[in-house]
């Protein structure tokens, strides 16, 4: 039995691929990439090869590129994974040599597909806790490493959690529990508004990216995606007022970090450390195997990750793959993006695709650059 082809996410095929893997994640799931490319503008697709050696798949967001970079008479497109770990899916038997042999097949006839539907690049992110082989996909495109991310194994006793806990952290998430801090699980989503405002207001006052400041919309749309697998969490003061509150997920036995914010002042900023604590405590009483917090921005060691390095010694490895599909059309692109902004495209270990960076404006001459 051989099969393999580009699938849409109404497609039964989707579900029934995710069933032959032991583990996957709520990136893969049909519901979620299809909000992806509504939020994108793009096409909902999922590759999927099954043969009696095993299943590959993979989702993607096939879009097309901007209108100003596009040459005449073509109208080209590219293959990028949705926000968060939506990778390659392996499940393969046989040794490490057949393993790799099968993902290597996938891989060539994945970019087979790409190219007949006039993509001209593509992008993976890989799950941290759920990594193909990677020696196909070093050979074949560019495997770039950004960092790692924090993660826990749940299996532990609540001691030795306890205990990977920093300790400049236990003593404000003990002190909330003395002073009357309570952890709430919000699985009506009650109280979301307030989630809203909350994480909005943070997003503003840590000068956030402007593609992390999700609507409401998006937000309700996600949880409909997940169903069960959507849990809102909150931190609520002894006189009621909710201090941090945050959006987790559970799919296949991870417990996953998603969005958070805290009130400023008070008790806010320790209201998220007793947050992450309680939601862990729940976690694991529920059976779950891993707790994933995820890594810094854009894979960085920066303050996020540091703050996120607090609550376990767990770590794991977060990369990407990128291909050029089609090479003439890439470089193309590439060399209109350079006319219209004045600047070296980045090559392939840096943004990627490298048509799709966004520039900050120039400054108006005289204007001084603040600090």
């Amino acid at each position: 039995m051989f099969w393999d082809d580009i699938i849409q996410p109404d497609d039964i095929r989707w579900t029934e691929a995710l069933q032959r893997f032991p583990r996957h994640d709520f990136h893969h799931l049909p519901g979620y990439v299809a909000l992806e490319s509504a939020r994108r503008g793009g096409r909902a697709r999922a590759y999927v090869l099954q043969s009696d050696q095993g299943t590959f798949m993979v989702p993607f967001v096939e879009s097309a590129v901007p209108l100003t970079l596009q040459p005449l008479g073509l109208s080209p497109c590219d293959a990028l994974a949705p926000y968060g770990y939506a990778g390659p899916l392996v499940n393969a038997g046989g040794n490490e040599q057949e393993r790799n042999k099968f993902v290597a097949l996938a891989l060539a006839r994945l970019v087979e597909y790409l190219r007949c539907r006039g993509n001209c690049a593509v992008l993976l992110r890989f799950h941290p806790l759920i990594l193909p082989p990677l020696a196909p996909f070093q050979n074949l495109g560019r495997l770039v490493f950004h960092g790692e991310t924090v993660c826990q194994d749940l299996h532990q006793t609540p001691e030795q959690l306890w205990s990977e806990t920093r300790h400049g952290f236990r003593n404000p998430i003990n002190r909330l529990e003395r002073q009357g801090f309570q952890f709430e699980l919000d699985f009506a989503g009650r109280h979301l508004d307030e989630f809203m405002r909350i994480y909005h207001d943070t997003m503003q006052r840590v000068g956030a990216d402007s593609q992390y400041f999700f609507s409401r919309e998006y937000v309700t749309a996600f949880r409909n995606a997940l169903g069960a697998g959507f849990v809102l969490a909150h931190i609520r003061s002894p006189s009621g007022e909710i201090v941090s509150s945050g959006i987790f997920t559970v799919c296949s036995g991870i417990v996953q970090y998603h969005l958070s914010g805290n009130k400023l002042g008070g008790q806010g900023s320790d209201g998220s450390k007793l947050l992450l604590h309680g939601i862990r405590r729940w976690a694991q009483a529920q059976g779950f195997d891993f707790f994933h917090l995820g890594g810094g921005v854009g894979g960085r060691d920066d303050s996020l990750f540091n703050f996120k390095s607090g609550f376990a010694s767990g770590r794991a490895n977060f990369c990407t793959w990128r291909m050029i599909v089609d090479e003439p059309v890439y470089h193309r692109l590439c060399r209109t993006w350079e006319t219209l902004n004045r600047t070296v495209a980045d090559s392939a270990e840096g943004f990627f695709p490298a048509y799709r960076k966004m520039l900050p404006p120039p400054m108006a001459q005289g204007q001084e650059r603040c600090a």
